[in-house]
Protein backbone atom coordinates (compact mmCIF):
# COMPACT_ATOMS: atom_id res chain seq x y z
CA UNK A 1 0.00 0.00 0.00
CA UNK A 2 1.22 3.76 -0.77
CA UNK A 3 1.38 5.80 2.01
CA UNK A 4 -1.17 8.83 1.73
CA UNK A 5 1.85 11.35 1.90
CA UNK A 6 3.07 9.89 -1.57
CA UNK A 7 -0.18 9.83 -3.30
CA UNK A 8 -0.18 13.22 -5.05
CA UNK A 9 -1.52 14.00 -8.61
CA UNK A 10 1.78 14.58 -11.03
CA UNK A 11 0.56 18.28 -11.64
CA UNK A 12 0.93 18.56 -8.28
CA UNK A 13 4.14 17.44 -7.87
CA UNK A 14 5.39 19.10 -10.81
CA UNK A 15 4.40 22.34 -9.37
CA UNK A 16 6.66 21.97 -6.33
CA UNK A 17 9.12 21.05 -8.60
CA UNK A 18 9.05 24.15 -10.84
CA UNK A 19 8.65 26.74 -7.35
CA UNK A 20 11.38 25.20 -5.62
CA UNK A 21 13.88 26.81 -8.22
CA UNK A 22 15.27 30.12 -7.02
CA UNK A 23 13.37 33.10 -8.04
CA UNK A 24 16.51 35.06 -8.72
CA UNK A 25 17.22 32.06 -11.59
CA UNK A 26 13.58 31.95 -12.75
CA UNK A 27 12.20 33.39 -16.30
CA UNK A 28 15.00 35.85 -17.78
CA UNK A 29 16.50 37.43 -14.21
CA UNK A 30 20.09 35.17 -13.08
CA UNK A 31 21.92 35.64 -10.15
CA UNK A 32 23.82 38.55 -9.86
CA UNK A 33 27.19 38.73 -9.20
CA UNK A 34 28.97 40.45 -6.15
CA UNK A 35 30.67 43.48 -5.88
CA UNK A 36 30.39 43.37 -9.94
CA UNK A 37 29.74 46.79 -11.60
CA UNK A 38 27.15 47.76 -14.42
CA UNK A 39 28.56 48.40 -17.63
CA UNK A 40 26.37 50.37 -18.63
CA UNK A 41 23.79 52.13 -16.11
CA UNK A 42 21.40 53.14 -18.62
CA UNK A 43 20.40 49.09 -18.70
CA UNK A 44 18.65 47.60 -15.82
CA UNK A 45 19.50 44.39 -14.82
CA UNK A 46 16.22 43.27 -16.40
CA UNK A 47 17.16 44.17 -19.44
CA UNK A 48 17.56 41.74 -22.40
CA UNK A 49 21.30 42.20 -22.82
CA UNK A 50 23.09 43.50 -19.52
CA UNK A 51 27.22 43.37 -18.74
CA UNK A 52 28.37 43.52 -15.77
CA UNK A 53 32.35 43.85 -14.81
CA UNK A 54 34.39 42.38 -11.70
CA UNK A 55 38.29 42.11 -10.69
CA UNK A 56 37.98 38.47 -9.87
CA UNK A 57 39.04 35.82 -12.17
CA UNK A 58 37.06 34.33 -14.80
CA UNK A 59 37.03 30.76 -13.37
CA UNK A 60 36.09 32.11 -9.74
CA UNK A 61 33.01 33.74 -11.42
CA UNK A 62 32.47 30.35 -13.45
CA UNK A 63 32.24 28.20 -10.11
CA UNK A 64 30.03 30.60 -8.62
CA UNK A 65 27.65 30.67 -11.23
CA UNK A 66 27.82 26.85 -11.49
CA UNK A 67 26.91 26.44 -8.10
CA UNK A 68 23.55 28.87 -8.47
CA UNK A 69 22.46 27.85 -11.25
CA UNK A 70 19.48 25.34 -12.25
CA UNK A 71 21.03 22.10 -13.27
CA UNK A 72 19.28 22.37 -16.22
CA UNK A 73 21.53 25.06 -17.76
CA UNK A 74 24.06 23.79 -20.02
CA UNK A 75 27.98 24.72 -19.43
CA UNK A 76 30.83 25.01 -21.89
CA UNK A 77 34.51 26.56 -21.49
CA UNK A 78 36.95 28.24 -23.66
CA UNK A 79 39.58 30.85 -24.00
CA UNK A 80 39.46 31.33 -20.16
CA UNK A 81 35.97 32.07 -20.11
CA UNK A 82 32.52 29.88 -19.70
CA UNK A 83 29.47 30.50 -20.95
CA UNK A 84 25.63 28.34 -19.11
CA UNK A 85 22.67 28.42 -21.81
CA UNK A 86 19.65 28.33 -19.64
CA UNK A 87 16.02 28.35 -20.74
CA UNK A 88 15.67 32.33 -21.00
CA UNK A 89 19.44 33.45 -20.80
CA UNK A 90 22.93 33.35 -21.65
CA UNK A 91 25.53 33.86 -19.41
CA UNK A 92 28.88 35.01 -20.73
CA UNK A 93 32.10 35.44 -18.87
CA UNK A 94 34.87 36.69 -20.92
CA UNK A 95 38.64 37.99 -19.26
CA UNK A 96 39.29 40.98 -20.54
CA UNK A 97 41.46 43.44 -19.90
CA UNK A 98 42.30 41.68 -16.26
CA UNK A 99 38.98 41.96 -15.25
CA UNK A 100 35.92 39.72 -15.91
CA UNK A 101 33.19 40.40 -18.08
CA UNK A 102 29.52 38.84 -17.35
CA UNK A 103 27.46 39.07 -19.99
CA UNK A 104 23.51 38.02 -19.76
CA UNK A 105 21.58 37.97 -22.87
CA UNK A 106 18.01 36.63 -22.95
CA UNK A 107 17.54 33.92 -25.74
CA UNK A 108 14.59 34.03 -28.09
CA UNK A 109 15.80 37.45 -30.02
CA UNK A 110 17.25 40.40 -28.63
CA UNK A 111 14.19 41.30 -26.88
CA UNK A 112 13.43 37.97 -25.73
CA UNK A 113 10.62 37.22 -28.53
Amino acid sequence: MIPTVLRIPIATALICVVTALPASAAGNGIPSYPNAVNKNPDLPPSSPLFQVETTDAAATVDAWYGARLPKICTHQTAQGGAKYACPNVNIMITPHDGKTLITQMATGGLFGQ
